[in-house]
């Protein structure tokens, strides 16, 4: 990462939702705890199966959340503030824990420290859950030349070793040749086994220059420039990172065994310095780069999102810019590791220092400027209705049922007495995949949709599902009435509305009047033609006074009356 204390500080604006650019509406970040405030926050790591995630403080202080409890504070898990400096590109720069954690309290973390200025990686123990930074096991220690490029990210693989990202030392250019000196460590991917209790640290038997006299044995993979940040595919198990570049280009890299990554030969995919000529057999490429010109100049490498609240962006690799804040998902081929497309999903007003998963491989967003929190949502896909099913005869009081939708957070249901929902008879918001509703005696034929909702937006509607509704106070009638029928009005007593259905056989003439006690005509609900079949009429009595009330339906040659009580 570039010198920090060069950065200019991007304000953020006082609000919980940030919106994505123009052509990604249905995506924005959001601030799962409120209010929560890391100083210069650089990670998050969460030991897995755990719903706690461990937040990591550049001046040397861990804090645990308990993401299962509503609202809970963030706790002074472990200070060791007094074990490092501080500032720019070092201080507490990494933390991992590893599979066993749960049973050893066992974790892991990489600090810079003074006098001479050097990387720490320490091992220390928490008990019952809680740190003892008195527990300290001082693993590795190497000097850095100058006071940038640290790396700093620590992870276990899938195979259970410790991987270290080692950034070349600093300055500018590489001036020591750092990243192509394979006898030092600085400048590389360094992976040691630490499951051991019989040393610090032992070598894992392939790594490629183990028990020999050409390089250093902790070394994984070299000649990247500074790896901010880096991260382990949970479902293929393929190491991502991003390197940050020089003056013009930012590179993301998949991370193999031996390989050498070119740097400073290479700035990304081009020759350094720029305009210069240069042999890049044996060198890798990078899997994408991006240049400057965009104001883009310090990638912050991510994750290859494998959760399930953002479908749309499963199986591809989430990463940003430290500087510009753009946040981008490059999609690549699965096993060829190439890039195909990459999109940009929104422009964040803060600095990006890093990614982080949580257990259920949902992602978080940093910024280092305000300490904030943010997660990625995404406007939900539409759902489906499974009961009832189109046609289905249900009684007043049923359930209604539907598919559950990543991401939503609720879902809002209509029903209404048209299929183009220019009525709404029922409506309500609900965070389940089903309702208990009770329709009363509203008429034979309605329709229901869902629609999924969350904080980036709404889905499309369901398809319209289709249902019938058997009256309580009548026998289950397939066929239209012989004659004209009024039913119970619903609800009964009401306040302020009710619905008054009735049904004809053929098409008639229809006067539907509403008379108060004492014989007064208060409302003329229909006059005039009607069609055969059934039909639902809203009555308002908002502008009337509590009491008695007589529905008139007269068609036909024939006259039906029911009884309504106002109660306000």
């Amino acid at each position: 990462m570039k010198s920090i204390s060069l950065f200019i500080i991007i304000l953020l604006f006082g609000f919980f939702e940030l919106k994505a650019q123009q052509d990604n509406p249905n995506l924005i970040l959001a601030e799962p705890f409120p209010g929560l405030s890391v100083t210069n926050i650089l990670g998050l790591e969460s030991p897995d199966d755990s719903p706690n995630i461990y937040l990591l403080s550049q001046p040397g202080r861990i804090y645990r959340l308990d993401t299962s409890v509503p609202g809970a504070e963030a706790e002074l898990w472990m200070d060791i503030s007094g074990r490092l400096v501080s500032g720019g590109e070092r201080g507490l720069l990494g933390l991992a824990f590893p599979p066993d954690y749960d049973q050893t309290g066992r974790f892991y973390v990489n600090y810079t420290a003074s006098s001479p200025t050097r990387t720490v990686i320490s091992r220390f123990t928490a008990t019952n859950g809680t740190a003892d930074p008195d527990s300290e096991e001082i693993l590795l220690e190497f000097d850095q030349p100058f006071n940038n490029h640290n790396g700093g990210k620590m992870a276990f693989g899938p195979d259970g070793f410790l991987y270290i990202a080692s950034g070349d030392g600093g300055s500018g250019g590489d001036p020591q040749g750092n990243a192509q000196n394979i006898q030092n460590l600085l400048g590389a991917m360094l992976r040691i086994d630490v499951d051991t209790d019989d040393a610090t640290y032992i070598i894992p038997p392939d790594n490629p220059f183990a028990d020999d006299d050409f390089g250093a044995d902790e070394i994984y993979a070299y000649g990247l420039r500074n790896p901010w940040r880096f991260s382990f595919d949970r479902e293929s198990g393929v190491l991502w990172t991003g390197d940050v570049g020089q003056n013009a280009w930012e590179a993301i890299h998949y991370i193999e065994n031996g390989l050498n990554y070119g740097w400073a030969i290479l700035e990304g995919s081009n020759c350094y310095p720029p305009g210069s000529s240069c042999d890049t057999e044996g060198l890798e490429m990078p899997v994408f780069e991006y240049d400057h010109s965009q104001g883009d100049r310090s990638i912050t490498g991510g994750y290859v999102y494998r959760g399930a609240k953002n479908p749309s962006l499963f199986g591809q690799y989430i990463y940003g810019d430290y500087i510009s804040g753009r946040i981008w998902a490059l999609e690549f081929d699965e096993e060829t590791i190439e890039a195909i497309e990459n999109r940009e999903l929104i422009n964040a007003p803060f600095n990006i220092s890093s990614f982080g998963e949580d257990a259920d491989g949902e992602l978080y967003v940093l910024a280092y400027n305000t300490g904030r929190i943010y997660t990625i949502v995404t406007t939900p896909e539409a759902t489906s209705i499974t009961q009832p099913q189109p046609g289905e005869r249900v009684a007043p009081e049923f359930t209604l049922a539907w598919e559950n939708v990543p991401g939503a957070d609720e879902y809002n249901w209509q029903i209404s007495d048209s299929e183009s929902f220019d009525d709404i008879l029922f409506s309500d918001l609900t965070g389940s995949t089903s309702a208990e509703v009770d329709v009363g005696n509203v008429g034979f034929e309605l329709f229901v949709r869902i629609r999924a909702e969350n904080e980036a937006g709404e889905s499309e509607w369901s398809e319209v599902v289709p249902f019938e509704i058997f009256p309580v106070s009548a026998e289950p009638i397939i066929e239209l009435p012989r004659e004209m029928k009024l039913y119970p009005a619903y609800p009964n007593p009401f306040n302020p509305s009710t619905i008054i259905s009735f049904a004809l056989p053929e098409s008639a003439n229809v006067s539907l009047e509403v008379f108060n006690s004492a014989g007064q005509r208060v409302a003329v609900l229909a006059e005039g033609m009607r069609s055969e079949g059934h039909h639902n009429i809203t009555f308002d009595g908002s502008n009337l006074s509590s009491g008695i009330y007589i529905i008139h339906l007269t068609a036909l040659g024939e006259r039906a009356v029911n009884k309504i009580t106002l109660i306000k």
